[in-house]
């Protein structure tokens, strides 16, 4: 069964909030609210895409359940990757390199306040957009710091300029396979193997990207030995295919609620 809020506080997206029990997610333009885990205000068919309901988890569901290696990963069975904007991957997965969930989301939010337009209200919670890269390219290093990004407050404003000036096309991904996608993004200021990871898995739905951090790092321990995180990441692949990024995210959530 699909729980939207186990999905939300993945640590996948960091374009949300919660107050009480309602949640604010907001991705591109969309804007959805969901109280008590049902979806409250937004676009049902938005929502929908969103969410990912259209792809078929119960494939990855019994390799879990069958693979005796596998098998502590049930409980977060419920979750889904979100199909985010690629805008909001790019730039929620800059602010995430040597972060953590609390500053990463607090930074998005704060940007989109600022810089970004307003989407909706419900229930006292105002959704904002990000800010397109036309406008975001134009901020201050200062202006950027002021908001938590630190050191990546030059990334993410060459980022903004190299997309809005069409250097580099968003869209452009969509049409190319795992590794020519991960180059082209690579293409990114600050976007690295592990942040373009991250990106195409979920900002552009390949779930065959097995992204690799420290906490992936050590749950690949259960499987043997690796030389490198890339060695990692190689043995997943091939191991789970087009399902290997679904699994990632199940290692993941295991790993941080195990500490």
């Amino acid at each position: 069964m699909f729980d939207p809020v186990m999905t939300l506080e993945s640590g996948q997206f960091h374009h949300w909030e919660r107050r009480g029990d309602l949640i604010c997610a907001v991705n591109g333009d969309d804007a959805f609210f969901l109280k008590d885990g049902a979806l409250a205000a937004g676009d049902d068919k938005r929502a929908a895409i969103f969410f990912d309901e259209g792809y078929d988890y119960d494939r990855a569901a019994e390799m879990v359940m069958t693979s005796e290696d596998l098998q502590d990963l049930a409980p977060y069975l419920p979750l889904r990757i979100l199909k985010q904007d690629p805008w909001e991957a790019v730039v929620g997965y800059i602010f995430s390199s040597n972060n953590n969930l609390h500053r990463i989301g607090k930074s998005v939010r704060d940007l989109s306040r600022s810089y970004g337009k307003k989407l909706a209200e419900h229930g006292g919670l105002e959704a904002y957009a990000l800010p397109e890269p036309e406008v975001l390219c134009k901020l201050s290093n200062d202006a950027m710091r002021a908001l938590g990004a630190g050191y990546r407050d030059k990334y993410l404003i060459e980022t903004a300029r190299q997309v809005a000036s069409g250097e580099v096309d968003l869209a452009r991904p969509y049409e190319l396979d795992y590794a020519e996608a991960k180059k082209y993004l690579m293409k990114l200021s600050g976007v690295g193997p592990k942040v373009a990871d991250c990106i195409l898995l979920f900002g552009y739905g390949k779930k065959d990207a097995f992204p690799v951090d420290v906490w992936i790092e050590r749950a690949m321990a259960r499987f043997g030995d690796f030389s490198s995180r890339q060695a990692a990441s190689d043995y997943a692949i091939e191991r789970f295919g087009e399902d290997a990024g679904y699994i990632q995210q199940l290692l993941f959530m295991n790993e941080r609620r195990k500490k």
